[in-house]
């Protein structure tokens, strides 16, 4: 019975807190083209003999924390540009990872 009891009690409180309501979310709207940050990915593959998929990029410092070296023909999704337009956030199909690719390595589909 004490076990029952524990359980019911867990389980409220875990219905409880998946009521309350969301921290407000920045709301973002997107054109639907590459320029407009947010959008849906955009088809994409490799043109590069190989391109490093990064974890990290900063305008004027470049990329770091490789994650994945990804070979010509490979398949992404584009979803933005970065702002200095040399490097991209991409979906890698291959194994459902995000990154940063650079932008010389890749050419939409």
């Amino acid at each position: 019975m004490i076990k029952r009891t524990c359980a019911a009690a867990l389980l409220a409180v875990a219905a409880a807190g998946l009521a309350v309501a969301p921290a407000d979310a920045t709301v973002q709207s997107g054109s639907g083209t590459i320029g407009d940050p947010w959008v849906p990915t955009r088809a994409a593959h490799i043109t590069c003999a190989t391109a490093t998929l990064f974890g990290n990029y900063t305008p004027g410092q470049g990329h770091s924390d490789p994650i994945a070296t990804l070979v010509q023909g490979n398949y992404i999704g584009v979803r933005y540009l970065t702002s200095d337009h040399n490097s991209a956030d991409v979906f890698w199909h291959g194994t459902s990872k995000w990154g940063f690719v650079l932008r010389d390595c890749f050419t939409l589909n």
